[in-house]
């Protein structure tokens, strides 16, 4: 049993079900604080709102929280452009954190994604304390001001790409709806990316946003760290009963038959050999499902 196994049967109760629900609805309300500033000349999430270290070391905080409020993909050359683009923001990474918590759970996808939360907070805490080391007590609010610009959760829900790639490596994503590319190779281009970030931001002295990126990075391996050991007893014996229906399967079946087929949609390895076919160890029951539909199904608890 690893560690988070143990946190799961310890405070498994305290998983938030369908967070992703939450996430995209807080993205929303920041979305209409963005639109509220741009119409009226007024930056509500900035002024108040945001994570200024300077200003919750003074009172202010309310900022641990609010700070989240900010719209992640907005952004744009105008209003609509933006518009759009958070709106394919929406649609994509509500999938994708959608099918990390069925595959993982509800408690180990809250584990993750408010443990990267955490990982920003501490980011700010650190790099404004660091830099109280170096300049003068007066510079720091105007120092906090124009770091907090860049202190969001952005980095974090990207992430959620990567970790949905390195779970399912071989799910297929349509780049502008028409070219399928799999996860796996989007995953080397994130990362190409996340290193393009990180030695820009060292060029041109943006250290807070080199903390960032690998402050997810961070998170994303410290979970899947914490995540690998042997499996519990229940575990073994879940894979146990997968063994010995794979090893029935064989002795069962012509060896020109099909030995995997997709509970969802009834193919088989001989119909897609592209797909890859497994067991959900969620499910209560030997349930098989393609690689399309091993982290969309619905779990059979019986």
């Amino acid at each position: 049993m690893n560690f988070i196994d143990k946190l799961e049967r310890k405070f498994g109760r305290f998983g938030i079900p369908n967070l992703m629900k939450y996430v995209i609805g807080v993205n929303i309300i920041g979305l209409f604080f963005g639109i509220f500033g741009e119409i009226y000349k007024f930056n509500l999430y900035y002024d108040y709102l945001s994570l200024d270290v300077y200003q919750i070391l003074h009172g202010q905080v309310w900022r641990l929280v609010t700070f989240v409020f900010y719209p992640s993909g907005f952004g744009g050359s105008g209003l609509i452009s933006s518009l759009l683009w958070f709106a394919i923001w929406i649609f994509v990474y509500y999938s994708i954190g959608m099918s990390l918590e069925r595959y993982w759970g509800t408690f180990r996808f809250t584990l993750f994604y408010l443990g990267g939360v955490v990982f920003v907070i501490l980011t700010a805490f650190v790099y404004y304390f660091a830099n109280a080391l170096i300049y003068p007590p007066e510079y720091m609010r105007l120092i906090s001001y124009y770091t907090e610009a860049g202190i969001t959760l952005e980095y974090l829900n990207q992430s959620l790409f990567l970790a949905f790639a390195l779970a399912n490596p071989d799910a297929q994503f349509l780049i502008y709806f028409v070219i399928p590319v799999k996860a796996k190779w989007l995953s080397i281009l994130y990362f190409v990316m996340d290193g393009y970030y990180i030695i820009s931001g060292i060029l041109n002295q943006n250290y807070i946003a080199v903390a960032l990126v690998a402050g997810s990075l961070i998170n994303l391996g410290l979970f899947f760290f914490f995540s690998h050991g042997k499996p519990g007893a229940r575990g073994m014996y879940k894979n146990h009963k997968r063994k010995t229906e794979f090893r029935r399967k064989i002795n069962h079946t012509k060896q020109t038959g099909p030995i995997h087929r997709c509970a969802i949609c009834g193919r088989t390895e001989l119909d897609a050999p592209h797909l890859d076919f497994r067991y959900c160890s969620k499910c209560e029951g030997n349930y098989e499902y393609c690689s399309e539909h091993l982290f969309t199904h619905e779990h059979v608890h019986r």
